[in-house]
């Protein structure tokens, strides 16, 4: 009975304690986006001040907890980045909302600090937060601040001096060589810092058996980038002055990063200014060995000093889809692009032809009349480029195998139509169709531990037609060398090429010495035809081709590789046997080279590496040189070939050095380079009237290359910056024929830059940049003047209020037209932005506010020199929505 009653009241003591429990429960918000937020720290304190419960918020915002009484308690909502929140329970109701409104977390006698740089190891990472200012979009926008990078105008990456040799996102490689994409679509904010691998061997078989020099770049996003579809997109629409009419920018960008998947795709279009092609170019897709070039270089006329959103005048659009697929053995990706261009140009050229002297200044041989030629251009044109690619890999990366196996098509065609006013008034006409297909097979095999065989096999397929048609209008027929008036001429060239290579190699590993011998056979085979007729005689030469170039080459490349601790030295003594056939244009030949070379790599420490090498061998000539007959490039150049088959020799050393010290945020690199070349032929120019033809002499021509280039970049942690100095060197000397007249010709230019950024207080930001260049031409030791540019960048960030965001920017461009005459252009842009929400974004922005509506500048070249006065864009508005998820 006892033990019954006891129980009873057991039972009702714990009732009654149950229906005592309170639940306090609710939901965090945030109260711009009114989205749930995660991991919030939700605390009950008691009238005392002392804790009595604490949770966190769930990925749907919510939270629970059960509490005997909430009287005289508060629940305290506190999160990073938004203001703490206190509300009394005493009178409230369950489930409760909380709004969190952004603010600042002050902590008390605390200093949080996290590093902007850490080192471990091999590896380099930047903090992108500690790097990113308010106006930046794209990650690429935060790689130009970060010392020891360098980002070039069409998105190539350097570090310390040298191209990278891989891009990853979150370690897997879904762009390849196209890694512009990722840098111009992924934004700052997803990404949480960027790690740079140092002496990164992408292939895993060959860690420590072979030894590589250069960076990677691994992007690390943040949690709420990962496993899930990102997306942003912008629209925008206004009015330009210059051309008049509408304009348009628009772009969509989706990302899935997962643990087996990942596609970045992206459409963009504009007629802003923005070449969208260049977010497509293959910085890793090297040299094709197909060999084939356009010998028509038709093309709208280009400005080299000022930025294309200042002088281009087009219509663009991008598509491109890249998909990687991880499966149980290997991964799968596949990259699609297709871009257009439509791109209209005018401009006004003086080319000015240096013609030697002889026996004293001003009187020259082999044509009827003195002083150098002169040719005067007005140029108007319309070009059309289509561009599709596609990319087809699998990929097994193993420490004890690689298999690569890459499929890859281009498709490139170009419409332009040109019309010239003038000394030669007439209308240009070229098609430029470029069709390529290949196949890359790459397998590596490891046995026990350091032994490799390597099998490849390479095939490559392009064809390169080239029409050009060409109408002289009224007028044009007064002159001696001129071709008669309303006369129209089409030139249509073939050229096909097919390449091969077909190796095999082994390899063995002892005590960090490493020796391989690969062998194999090369076979290539072209054929190029061309017709010009009924051109007018006046011109001498053969103006039809009939030419193929074949040849088969046997080979073997012993190499010795030294690599222990912190030493590396490699030896390469590559010999081949190759026999050529020209089906009896000229006279087949068999030829022997030999092209030995040396490098040494040297770091003895995390922070100091140096490197050396030299090379010194024998070489064919470029195949696209064979051909006796003129091919017409333009309306008034020519170009012939040869009629011999000519190798050359060449000796080469360089030496570079780098330096980093990433507790200080100090990054420094420099590279000379030197190299002789000896060539047995001399390229000739010869001008007939107003008609310039470049041909090759049976001539020597030894020439000479000197560069040197450096960079300093450090952080600026006082005020959240960065500085970096560069400056670079370079001299060339090269002989060629000029009327027949042997010329010596040296172009000496050096360059100094710098830029500087900073956020040394929360509603301010700035970035600087400055390049200065001098360049100078001598002909047979006659010098022209020095002649300097020099551009100045400036934007300011103001941020008046926590949604707003102006920014003014200007760019100072000034360039020396002849000796002591200068071209100063000044441009300046403002733009306002509001952000609604972290979703959502207005924009309103007027570039060119000066309305400067053309530009000068001066260039030169080894035989000429070529001024131009070009149309700029005017005065533009655009309004613009973004929208982020």
């Amino acid at each position: 009975m006892s033990k019954r009653f006891f129980t009873y009241m057991l039972l009702i003591v714990v009732a009654f304690s149950a229906m005592a429990q309170i639940n306090v429960t609710g939901k965090v918000i945030d109260k711009e986006s009114n989205e749930p937020l995660t991991g919030a720290s939700v605390i009950v304190k008691g009238a005392d001040g002392k804790i009595k419960k604490f949770a966190s918020s769930k990925a749907d915002g919510a939270f629970a907890m059960t509490l005997p009484l909430v009287n005289g308690c508060r629940l305290e909502v506190a999160m990073m980045s938004f203001a703490k929140q206190s509300i009394p329970l005493d009178s409230v109701t369950f489930p409760l909302t909380v709004y969190m409104e952004p603010g600042a977390t002050l902590l008390k006698e605390v200093t949080v600090k996290a590093d902007r740089i850490r080192e471990q190891g091999d590896t380099i990472t930047y903090n992108v937060g500690s790097f990113a200012q308010q106006q930046d979009r794209s990650i690429g926008d935060v790689l130009k601040r970060m010392p020891g990078i360098d980002v070039a105008k069409n998105g190539k990456i350097q570090y310390q001096g040298e191209d990278i040799n891989k891009f990853y996102i979150e370690g897997s490689d879904l762009l390849g060589g196209k890694y512009g994409i990722a840098t111009n679509g992924i934004s700052h904010d997803d990404v949480g810092a960027v790690e740079v691998m140092e002496n990164h061997q992408p292939m895993q078989v060959l860690s420590g058996i072979s030894f590589s020099d250069k960076a990677a770049i691994n992007l690390k996003l943040k949690n709420k980038a990962k496993a899930t579809w990102t997306f942003h997109g912008d629209a925008g629409g206004g009015y330009s002055w210059q051309p008049d009419g509408a304009i348009w920018d628009g772009e969509l960008f989706t990302m899935a990063v997962m643990p087996s998947f990942q596609n970045i795709t992206t459409f963009r279009t504009n007629n802003t200014g923005e070449d969208l092609s260049s977010s497509s170019i293959d910085f890793f897709a090297g040299r094709r060995n197909s060999g084939l070039s356009r010998y028509v270089s038709v093309g709208l006329p280009g400005v080299p000093s000022l930025s294309e959103k200042r002088t281009l005048f087009n219509r663009s659009f991008l598509v491109s889809t890249n998909s990687l697929w991880k499966l149980k053995n290997g991964e799968f990706k596949v990259n699609i692009d297709y871009s257009f261009n439509r791109v209209t140009a005018d401009a006004s050229n003086t080319t000015t032809y240096f013609l030697p002297d002889v026996g004293q200044r001003g009187r020259e041989v082999s044509r009827p009349y003195d002083g150098n030629r002169i040719i005067t251009e007005n140029r108007s044109g319309t070009e059309h480029s289509h561009s599709l690619s596609g990319k087809f890999i699998y990929e097994l990366n193993r420490r004890t195998a690689f298999i690569n196996n890459t499929l890859r098509t281009n498709v490139d065609w170009d419409d332009v139509d040109l019309v010239t006013s003038g000394s030669i008034p007439n209308e240009q006409s070229a098609k430029l169709p470029d069709y390529y297909v290949s196949n890359n097979f790459k397998m590596i095999k490891r046995f026990k531990g350091n032994h490799l065989v390597t099998l490849q096999s390479v095939n490559e397929w392009e064809s390169l037609p080239q029409t050009l048609t060409l109408t002289m209008v009224p007028d044009a027929a007064d002159a001696k060398y001129r071709v008669p008036t309303g006369n129209k001429f089409s030139q249509h060239i073939s050229d096909h090429a097919f390449y091969t290579h077909e190796s095999a190699a082994y390899a063995f590993n002892i005590k960090g010495v490493t020796l391989s011998l690969e062998g194999g056979i090369k076979g290539y085979f072209r054929s190029m035809d061309s017709q010009l007729p009924d051109f007018p005689e006046e011109v001498p030469g053969l103006t039809e081709n009939v030419v193929n170039t074949n040849y088969m080459t046997v080979y073997a490349d012993p190499e010795f590789e030294y690599w222990v601790r912190r030493v590396n030295i490699s030896l390469n003594l590559p010999v081949s046997y190759a026999h050529y056939t020209f089906d009896k244009a000229i006279a087949n030949h068999d030829e022997v080279y030999f092209s030995p070379s040396l490098s040494f790599d040297w770091k003895p420490n995390n922070r100091f590496s140096g490197s050396f090498s030299g090379g010194l061998g024998r070489s064919p000539m470029n195949m696209n040189l064979i051909h006796p007959g003129l091919i017409m490039t333009n309306y008034r150049t020519l170009k012939a070939g040869t009629e011999q088959f000519y190798n050359s020799s060449s000796q080469n050393v360089s030496a570079s050095v780098s330096y980093k010290h990433t507790r200080h945020g100090l990054f420094a690199n420099g590279i000379v380079m030197q190299s002789w070349t000896h060539i047995p032929y001399t390229m000739s120019q010869q001008l007939y009237g107003d008609y310039v033809v470049y041909s090759y002499a049976d001539a020597d021509n030894d020439s000479r290359m000197l560069m040197a280039m450096g960079s300093v970049g450090k952080t600026l942690d006082f005020m959240r910056g960065s500085c970096n100095v560069n400056g670079s060197f370079s001299r060339n000397e090269s002989q060629l024929f000029s009327q027949q007249q042997s010329v010596n010709s040296v172009s000496t230019g050096w360059s100094i830059g710098g830029k500087i950024n900073g956020n040394p207080c929360r509603w301010f930001s700035f970035d600087y940049s400055i390049d200065y260049s001098d360049s100078r031409l001598t002909m047979n030791g006659m010098s022209e003047s020095w002649l300097s540019t020099m551009e100045n960048e400036l934007s300011l960030t103001f941020i008046p209020y926590r949604r707003w965001q102006w920014t003014v920017s200007g760019e100072h461009y000034r360039n020396e037209i002849t000796e002591n005459s200068f071209k100063n252009v000044v441009m300046l842009d403002t733009k306002l932005i509001y952000q609604f929400n972290k979703r959502i974004e207005l924009a309103a922005s007027l570039t060119n506010i000066l309305n400067k509506r053309s530009y000068n500048y001066i260039t030169y070249s080894q035989l000429s020199s070529f001024e131009s006065q070009r149309q700029l864009r005017g005065r533009q508005l655009l309004f613009s929505i973004t929208l982020r998820k």
